[in-house]
């Protein structure tokens, strides 16, 4: 009988000795097996220069009566705001998890002035101009960063430009900063988060602040004063006029913290939560991982990885054109 390998004694590491047909056979063998997988169906995709097809279909729900869950894929949330109640046992069941929905009001923030000195802003004399270039720096210059906030640019760009927010009444001039809802908790952090940068370098610039009205959580108006100009800053909570929740309070979700536990599902029971297959959540910024509870209410918001590699993105191109 022939061992397969035979040992040389002389040798002075005990080399061993392969037969030639073995050797051809453990050399050639792995050689042919991976030649044959070239002309095989690939079974991975090139994320995100092509698409994922195995994705589940069907959102993750609960059935709060029966106490059972419907399987599917646990991706990005699906808000129904005709059934949130704003009850907040989504937020209640997220707070020793992961911390990652909060509850919102939508928000108006608008200014006051009298006509004269409107006008003077207009043809760029007066106090006023100063007043509104502060404010733009502080208000929306950290936000608007391309990219910065998922399904839009912020709320506050351009507002100066447009003249369709402009009201005129009993010699004064109001003007809307806002068109889409500034999301906020209550006008303690939104003043935080919008305004306090700016009223502290118009302060430095000689204006004076005070608070005229104080509606805490929902409402709050400043007025600040400088040479004999007066404006008055609003800040108002928007009526979304959904019935059945009647303080238009509605969860936001960060999905830089979330975990996607389904939790929160579970916890509703007004059938107003569910889970979506939608798991393009990408942003190159920490603020775009913020959704709104507008932008959970839409049916799909992807936001998908840069395409970096070009390289990767004609090859994906082509073995979608080809069908491989």
């Amino acid at each position: 009988m022939r061992l397969p390998v035979a040992f040389k004694l002389d040798s002075p590491r005990w080399i061993p000795q392969m037969p030639a047909d073995t050797l051809i056979r453990q050399v050639l063998r792995p050689i042919w097996t991976a030649a044959k997988h070239i002309f095989f169906k690939p079974y991975t995709y090139k994320y995100p220069y092509e698409e994922v097809p195995t994705l589940p279909a069907e959102n993750y729900r609960f059935d709060p009566k029966q106490g059972f869950a419907y399987p599917g894929f646990k991706g990005r949330h699906l808000l129904i705001l005709e059934k949130c109640t704003g009850c907040s046992l989504c937020d209640i069941a997220c707070q020793n998890i992961s911390e990652a929905i909060t509850m919102v009001y939508a928000f108006d923030i608008s200014l006051e002035v009298e006509e004269k000195h409107y006008n003077d802003f207009t043809a760029g004399k007066g106090s006023l101009p100063e007043f509104f270039e502060k404010l733009l720096e502080g208000v929306s210059g950290p936000l608007l960063e391309p990219g910065s906030v998922a399904g839009g640019s912020h709320p506050l760009q351009g507002f100066v430009a447009d003249l369709k927010r402009v009201s005129r009444a009993d010699g004064r001039v109001r003007i809307s900063l806002n068109i889409d809802a500034v999301w906020e908790h209550n006008v303690g952090t939104f003043y935080n988060n919008y305004l306090d940068d700016s009223f502290d370098a118009l302060t430095e610039r000689g204006w004076s602040f005070n608070i005229i009205e104080d509606k805490f959580p929902d409402a709050i108006t400043y007025e600040a004063s400088k040479d004999g100009c007066t404006v008055r800053i609003s800040v108002q909570k928007r009526d979304l006029k959904y019935p059945q929740n009647k303080k238009s309070y509605l969860p936001q979700v960060d999905y830089g913290r979330c975990v996607f536990c389904g939790f929160c599902v579970d916890a509703c029971p007004f059938y107003a939560l569910e889970m979506t297959p939608d798991v393009e959540l990408s942003s190159i910024s920490r603020q775009g991982l913020v959704y709104n509870p507008f932008m959970l209410a839409g049916k799909k918001v992807s936001t998908n990885p840069p395409s970096t590699n070009p390289i990767d993105a004609i090859y994906g191109w082509l073995r979608a054109k080809l069908g491989q």
